[in-house]
């Protein structure tokens, strides 16, 4: 398949939640506008160097952003006069990225693999599945303060994989270690992770 890349830095992007992003960037709009008109999905390139120059070329992978990477459809929500947007996207799945397909268009097309996942929670990982969703739905209280926003958003997050890639989205800071569970293909083995960061007292998970 083919995808649209959005390099950001400080951006780790999971498959099953969605999220806001603002585009202000000329080329990232006109990549929004042609993935909403062509039916493309968008993926979130985790960058590595913020500061780094971002070259890319046909034919060759991206070296300035992780392979892995999730991806989804974009809706507009609000568009200014100067052109600048914000779009939600809403997850689909993960890619591992491949080569830069030349399109002539000033933002980056490359070619992506599907990656599947296992989202069986296993009997023995059902509890620890339960501490982390209770820990979540503390932050959720503790940080949406008005009753029916937090009731939607609430009621949104159900699914194993809703639970996880919301923990690790809003609950764990460090960039590094989203893309690492991000990268994970079984989610028992990232319930087996976030358990033992909860443990270690690690600062980059938020107190609930």
């Amino acid at each position: 398949m083919e995808v649209f890349v959005f390099p950001l830095a400080h951006a780790v992007f999971y498959p099953s939640i969605s999220k806001p992003f603002r585009i202000f960037e000329p080329r990232y709009i006109q990549m929004v506008r042609d993935a909403m008109e062509q039916g493309r999905p968008i993926a979130i390139g985790h960058v590595d160097e913020a500061k780094a120059q971002h070259q890319f070329f046909a034919a060759e992978k991206l070296s300035f952003v992780r392979e892995i990477a999730g991806f989804g459809t974009a809706t507009i929500i609000d568009q200014k006069d100067d052109g600048s947007m914000t779009i939600f996207l809403a997850g689909q799945g993960k890619v591992k990225l491949g080569k830069v397909i030349d399109k002539k268009t000033p933002y980056i097309v490359c070619e992506a693999e599907i990656l599947n996942e296992n989202m069986i929670v296993d009997s023995q990982s059902v509890q620890d599945l339960h501490l982390i969703h209770k820990m979540f739905l503390r932050w959720v209280e503790k940080n949406i303060q008005e009753p029916r926003h937090r009731a939607q958003f609430m009621d949104l997050v159900q699914a194993p994989s809703e639970i996880i890639g919301c923990f690790v989205s809003y609950l764990i800071t460090d960039q590094d270690l989203q893309q690492m569970l991000l990268e994970e293909d079984d989610i028992n083995k990232k319930i087996s992770l976030i358990k033992a960061l909860i443990l270690s007292g690690e600062t980059q998970v938020l107190p609930s």
